[in-house]
């Protein structure tokens, strides 16, 4: 690839959450903490970490999240918060509730879900609201927000509901459905992202851009597709000073920028052949970082750390994410920048035939750019 020019140090934190086997979402909080959804046991979905003290504390408690779905056999469906936790301006955390199961799955009914819960995470007064379920009987995949912290948005599984909710009046809303898969949860798009008009964009169909026009309240499936006939958008990140939204796609794990004001993508590079480009995250100091690699799951290269300077359109390898004892990193799923510039990203599972997605571990792997 490209000549790595920085020194990266890795550490590794398990997260000591009950039930938790896997960290899918992360976000960074105003005042230095780290915010965590994981994969795993209802009413334990949602941590807050301390870099200071190195301690994690369990908040999943005050989150409400789906019906609790039992298997025939009396096994719990594991729920989760996925790909969907957002830090507001003001220090409060929007989250989203999921559940870890698929179409496939013999004991899934979407009946016996009530659906994903919008919440709104206060730490200053460590109060957690309840904000909505936008779209009964289906569940979370992703979230975002508007620029102007208006609305938050977010897509479904399994029939890629796309939904708005008020944060101010709580009123939600389904701005319609785009097609997509529903074979696994990957649905059409793992994350989504609005412009700095407030346009929400997203992937569907077979690799086309869907895009929710604010002033037009109108939802629609563009003919703009991502690049190498990628089906899928893995990752996304806005660059706030020129206002392009930078991507990664899933299959070919190729990093996108796509021009909102002229509906233009163009290909920048392929940090990594694929499968999966799942974390991009723009740093301070306006430099991309991102994370690569499908690990053994994919029987391809294991996670590794780049960055992308737009203003130069240098992209470099900056290393494989390898704690000390040897723990390495095989998919990330989730990235935060920490206050003082750290790197913390959550690892997804992997796949053991009829067993399904079990995850790896409750890791959390914190990068050091030059330390």
């Amino acid at each position: 690839m490209w000549p790595c020019r920085v020194r990266l140090s890795v550490s590794v934190i398990k997260m000591p959450v009950p039930g938790a086997v896997e960290v899918v979402s992360l976000a960074a909080g105003k005042l230095g903490m780290i915010y965590g959804g994981v994969t795993g046991a209802k009413g334990h979905l949602f941590f807050e970490y301390n870099p200071k003290t190195g301690r994690a504390k369990d908040l999943g408690h005050l989150v409400r999240s789906g019906t609790q779905i039992v298997r025939r056999d009396g096994r719990k469906v594991e729920q989760k918060i996925h790909k969907s936790l957002f830090d507001l301006p003001d220090g409060r955390i929007l989250g989203a509730t999921g559940q870890n199961i698929v179409v496939m799955d013999p004991d899934y009914r979407m009946e016996d879900d009530e659906g994903g819960h919008v919440f709104v995470y206060d730490p200053e007064s460590g109060s957690c609201s309840d904000l909505a379920v936008p779209v009964p009987h289906e569940w979370i995949i992703n979230c975002t927000v508007s620029p102007d912290l208006r609305y938050a948005y977010g897509m479904t599984y399994p029939l890629n509901h796309v939904f708005q909710v008020d944060l101010k009046s709580r009123q939600a809303r389904v701005l319609g459905e785009v097609h997509g898969q529903t074979t696994a949860d990957s649905a059409c798009s793992h994350e989504c992202i609005c412009d700095a008009e407030g346009n929400l964009y997203g992937s569907c169909w077979r690799g086309q851009i869907f895009r929710y026009e604010l002033e037009e309240d109108r939802l629609q499936e563009t003919e703009l597709s991502l690049p190498g006939g990628d089906l899928r958008i893995d990752s996304l990140a806005l660059e706030k000073d020129t206002g392009m939204i930078y991507g990664g796609t899933w299959e070919g794990g190729h990093l996108f920028r796509l021009d909102p004001g002229a509906m233009s993508i163009e290909l920048i590079g392929t940090p990594h052949r694929g499968p999966r480009l799942p974390a991009l995250k723009f740093a301070k100091d306006d430099i991309l970082y991102g994370a690569a690699g499908g690990g053994f799951q994919y029987k391809t290269r294991s996670a590794f750390l780049f960055s992308y300077d737009p203003a130069s359109g240098e992209l470099a390898e900056m290393g494989d994410i390898v704690a000390e004892g040897g723990i390495r990193g095989q998919r990330m799923h989730t990235m935060a920048i920490g206050k003082d510039g750290e790197i913390y990203l959550g690892e997804t599972g992997m796949m053991t035939g009829e067993a399904g997605e079990v995850g790896l571990n409750p890791y959390v792997f914190v990068c050091r750019v030059g330390g």
